[in-house]
């Protein structure tokens, strides 16, 4: 692995931008394009778990990147109840909102939802952008 990030963030807004900054570590070992496509689908994962995941501003975020000579993994981990993947997402009919998970779509190479149980049970957004 070229690099790593691992934290855990409060499920309050602030954590968008504290996510976003924590990928600045990341500046020396990926192309400026790249480093922004991550700050991007991170940011939208964040702010959904945040949004969507029913939780309390006690409740932890997880947040994982790894970069490698060839992709940038991630995932997004909270305690929400998850999603199934739709079949090609689409914003809102009213274009205000939802666009979280086609811009996941259209950055990442590979994408999906997992369960995870390590003592909690958490729903985990991961992707892979190459």
């Amino acid at each position: 692995m070229a690099a790593e990030i691992n934290l855990r963030l409060t499920s309050i807004p602030e954590s968008v931008m504290s996510a976003r900054h924590a990928l600045d570590r990341l500046a020396d070992v990926l192309p400026p394009e790249k480093l922004e496509d991550l700050r991007l689908v991170v940011s939208e994962l964040v702010t959904n778990s945040v949004r969507h995941a029913g939780g309390s501003s006690y409740d932890q975020i997880l947040l994982s990147v790894a970069v490698s000579a060839d992709s940038v993994q991630g995932r997004v981990c909270d305690a929400g109840p998850g999603f199934e993947v739709p079949y090609n997402p689409k914003p809102r009919p009213d274009l205000r909102g939802g666009w979280g998970l086609p811009i996941v779509e259209s950055i990442s190479d590979r994408w999906g939802v997992e369960r995870y149980v390590n003592g909690e049970r958490l729903a985990c957004v991961w992707f892979e952008i190459k």
